[in-house]
C-alpha cells in the first residue's frame, strides 16, 4: 500500500518510475498486489485495475478496507463503491 498524489504510479519524470520497478518486482513476486491510494484527488474514477495487478483507489475511508477485502476475494470492487451510503 502506497498513499500518494498516483503521479508516483504514472509521471514521466525521474529515471526509476515506479512502474518499472513494479513490473521488475512482479517477475520474482508474480501473485503481489500493489494499492495506491490517490490523496490528492487527480484521478477521474473511484478505482482503476493498470496492470500487473495494481490498484489505483482515488481517496481514503475506513470503507476502504471494505473495498480490499472484495478486490483480494474476486468481487467487484466497483459494485461495493456504489454500495456505500454517505
Amino acid at each position: 500500500m502506497i498513499f500518494t498524489d498516483c503521479q508516483l504510479w504514472n509521471s514521466n519524470g525521474g529515471d526509476a518510475q515506479l512502474k518499472d520497478v513494479w513490473k521488475k518486482y512482479k517477475t520474482i513476486a508474480p501473485d503481489a498486489r500493489l494499492y495506491l491510494f490517490d490523496l490528492a484527488g487527480y484521478g477521474q474514477v473511484p478505482l482503476d485495475i493498470a496492470d500487473n495487478d495494481v490498484h489505483l483507489i482515488a481517496g481514503w475511508s475506513d470503507k476502504v478496507f471494505d473495498i480490499l477485502s472484495a478486490i483480494d476475494n474476486g468481487s467487484d470492487a466497483l459494485k461495493e463503491i456504489r454500495a456505500i451510503e454517505l
